[in-house]
């Protein structure tokens, strides 16, 4: 291969190899997160009802901005429903951040439960653990 045509080709696989190392190295923020990803969950009450398993289906929809909507079927120890959600997200470099989440519909007016909040790489993944006293949940989301 003649010189020229070498260096061309490094230069060329340097170029690449900056740009894919520079996209996996991309940080988070509110944006990373944006529309519709569906969940599933699970969780006890301890305080309350510490045998009465809760899981959780449905969708959180986020805008991009730090406030997510949404909606979810639920079975708690049999009694269904189906809820409207809202809430707010932060979410740091790390991909690391916190979530409020309120039922609509459900519970006490002005009700929320606080997550702590990852978020894969990719930003088409995440969990969420209850932070709440007395409470044991997880979620589970990818879009």
């Amino acid at each position: 291969m003649p010189k020229y045509n070498w260096s061309v080709s490094l230069a060329i696989l340097l170029f690449a190899s900056t740009s894919l190392s520079a996209q996996s190295e991309e940080r988070c923020s509110v944006g990373a997160l944006k529309g519709s990803y569906i969940f599933v969950g699970r969780g006890f009450i301890e305080a309350i009802e510490p045998t009465i398993q809760r899981v959780h289906y449905g969708i959180f929809v986020f805008d991009g901005a730090g406030k997510l909507s949404g909606k979810q079927s639920s079975s708690r120890g049999g009694k269904i429903g189906r809820e409207k959600l809202e809430g707010t997200y932060t979410l740091d470099a790390d991909c690391t951040g916190t979530l409020a989440l309120a039922t609509v519909g459900y519970g006490k007016p002005g009700f929320e439960t606080h997550w702590d909040l990852y978020v894969a790489e990719d930003h088409k993944r995440g969990h969420i653990v209850r932070m709440d006293e007395g409470n044991m949940a997880v979620r589970s989301f990818e879009k």
